[in-house]
C-alpha cells in the first residue's frame, strides 16, 4: 500500500496507525534492525519498505494499552461539573454582594475616574505655583524659571495616570479629553 518511504514519512504513518514514534527513534530502530529491514539510501534520505517496518515493529514493540474512552468522558464530565459549581458559586457571591451593597456600578467607577483626573489636575496646578515659589527661594532663582519644569512634570504625571486608567478600562479617550 505505501511501499518504500522515507523515515520521516514512516514515522508519520506509524504514528497515525497507533504506534507513536519520532523520526529520531525510528532512525535508531532501523539502524539496530537493519539486517531485517534492509534500509537503503536515496540521496540524503534513508528509505525503508513501510509494510516490512510496520510488521517488524508489530512483532518487536509492545504498544501501551490506550485508556478507555469512557475515562476521558468521565473526567471531562467531572471537569464540567466542577466548572458549573464554580460558576454557580460566583453568581451567588455576586448576588450577595449586590444585596449587601458591596458592589459598585461600572458607570459610577467611570464617573469617579473622570472626577479623579480633574481633581488631580487641579491639585497639581495649585502645587506648581506653591512649589515653584519654595524652590526659587531655596535655590535663589526666579520662580518663573522653575514653573515650566514643574508643569512638564505635572503633564507627564497626568498623562501616565490617564493612560493607566484607559489601559484598565476605567476611562475612555473621550472622557479623558473631557476631563481636561
Amino acid at each position: 500500500m505505501h511501499g518504500t518511504v522515507s523515515l520521516t514519512r514512516a514515522a508519520e504513518l506509524l504514528t497515525e496507525a497507533g504506534d507513536p514514534v519520532t523520526r529520531s527513534t525510528l532512525s535508531r530502530y532501523v539502524k539496530q534492525h537493519g539486517d531485517a529491514l534492509a534500509p537503503s539510501t536515496v540521496g540524503r534520505e534513508t528509505v525503508v519498505d513501510y509494510e516490512d517496518l510496520a510488521a517488524h515493529r508489530a512483532e518487536n514493540i509492545r504498544l501501551a494499552a490506550k485508556p478507555a474512552p469512557t475515562q476521558k468522558a468521565d473526567s471531562s464530565r467531572s471537569e464540567e461539573a466542577a466548572g458549573n459549581l464554580r460558576a454557580q458559586r460566583r453568581l451567588r457571591e455576586l448576588e450577595l454582594g449586590e444585596r449587601e451593597g458591596h458592589l459598585t456600578l461600572r458607570r459610577e467607577v467611570e464617573e469617579a475616574a473622570v472626577v479623579a483626573v480633574s481633581s488631580l489636575r487641579n491639585a497639581f496646578s495649585l502645587a506648581v505655583a506653591d512649589t515653584s515659589e519654595a524652590i526659587a527661594a531655596t535655590v535663589g532663582v526666579e520662580a518663573r524659571l522653575i514653573r515650566p519644569h514643574l508643569r512638564a512634570f505635572e503633564r507627564k504625571g497626568l498623562e501616565a495616570f490617564i493612560r493607566n486608567l484607559i489601559d484598565h478600562g476605567l476611562l475612555t479617550e473621550a472622557e479623558a479629553a473631557a476631563a481636561e
